[in-house]
């Protein structure tokens, strides 16, 4: 059950689970969500079928964990690979729903997040899967403890989001330790877990997000943490999370991902290709100059310190002063994400799979 003391606060969100997520769409690259709320129930509970079409499919996330990468997508699906990314084999999942995200906090210890509020959890390297959380069950604890607070307005909206059912996808984490992980997704969800995905507690009231747009992306960097999500909403923590202040930016369209840079600096990038570069933790912005109009949907920066973007078009970006340059010269297929590998080389995912670039092509 969520931590009474962390209570999501509902002020506002009347309207919250009537929007339609449409920018959810566009940036996963999915065409729509996991369908009705029947059908999302069903996928929470079927594992992952196996498949030889795995590595050719949408895959969403990667993460390198020792000597080995994972990568997670479409309907469960959840690979490892043992050479670079070369070849692929299926691993067991206890979901069909698609899968966002995946990271590890070691080599054993790492999480993958996906659409009907799902959170997995794996203690031996990603070999194997357990689930941790999901919407129906999020959905059902905060039913009850708006009922242990008695606000009537409280408990009317846990209402509704209980017959929502499990729709709404977490797209990002941001992971502190082998049990301590944020989620962040759809209609503002924020939530934060100390102990493995046993309990979790809100980071609703802390983020003044009152008309739940979706939040895409969250990051940390010392003190910092940045959250950006859908019609160009940022905030920015100071103090590790414990309280957010709104960024006003420039751009009203939806920030895809963004990275913290320094002690100062933030990027954000997304929809359109459009890009900004603030140096005094958002205060100020300045437009970056992309000559690809194509949404930006991920970025890293790699061990030289340079900050790498992937778009919709098939291409990766490097961030150049104030501009963007292409650093591949063949279209890739549309990218979802990426990941840098031990030999400084990036894996890029896309909708067809995944596929290596060589350092020698980032030029």
């Amino acid at each position: 059950m969520l931590n009474k003391n962390n209570t999501a606060s509902m002020k506002g969100v009347a309207s919250l689970w009537r929007k339609v997520g449409t920018f959810i769409l566009m940036a996963w690259l999915l065409c729509r969500l996991d369908g009705a709320i029947a059908a999302v129930s069903d996928a929470l509970e079927r594992p992952a079928i196996s498949s030889h079409l795995g590595a050719k499919s949408v895959l969403m996330s990667a993460s390198l964990v020792g000597d080995h990468l994972i990568a997670v997508g479409e309907r469960g699906l959840i690979l490892r690979s043992d050479d670079k990314g070369e070849s692929w084999q299926q691993l067991p999942s206890p979901v069909s729903v698609t899968l966002t995200g995946v990271g590890f906090s070691d080599d054993k210890n790492g999480y993958a997040i996906g659409h009907g509020g799902t959170v997995l959890r794996t203690s031996d390297g990603g070999n194997s899967w357990q689930m941790q959380l999901n919407g129906r069950q999020l959905a059902k604890d905060l039913l009850i403890q708006a009922e242990q607070e008695g606000y009537d307005e409280d408990i009317r909206q846990a209402k509704l989001l209980v017959t929502d059912g499990p729709d709404k996808p977490f797209l990002d984490m941001l992971l502190l330790g082998p049990d301590h992980l944020v989620v962040v997704g759809a209609y503002g969800f924020a939530f934060e877990s100390k102990d493995g995905g046993q309990t979790w507690d809100s980071w609703m009231e802390r983020i003044e997000n009152y008309f739940g747009l979706h939040l895409y992306s969250i990051r940390k960097q010392g003190q910092r943490i940045l959250v950006a999500g859908e019609q160009g909403f940022v905030a920015l923590s100071m103090d590790n999370g414990a309280s957010f202040e709104t960024i006003e930016t420039p751009y009203e369209g939806s920030f895809f991902t963004a990275q913290l840079l320094g002690d100062s600096e933030i990027v954000l990038a997304g929809l359109r290709g459009n890009t900004l570069i603030s140096n005094d933790n958002g205060q100020n912005w300045k437009n970056i100059k992309n000559p690809i109009s194509a949404s930006i949907m991920a970025s890293l920066i790699n061990a030289d310190g340079q900050v790498i973007m992937a778009n919709q078009a098939g291409i990766l970006l490097g961030l150049r002063a104030n501009r963007l340059v292409p650093l591949t010269r063949k279209r890739l297929p549309p990218l979802t994400n990426m990941v840098e590998k031990t030999d400084g080389s990036v894996l890029a995912l896309s909708i067809h799979g995944a596929v290596s670039i060589d350092v020698g092509e980032l030029k």
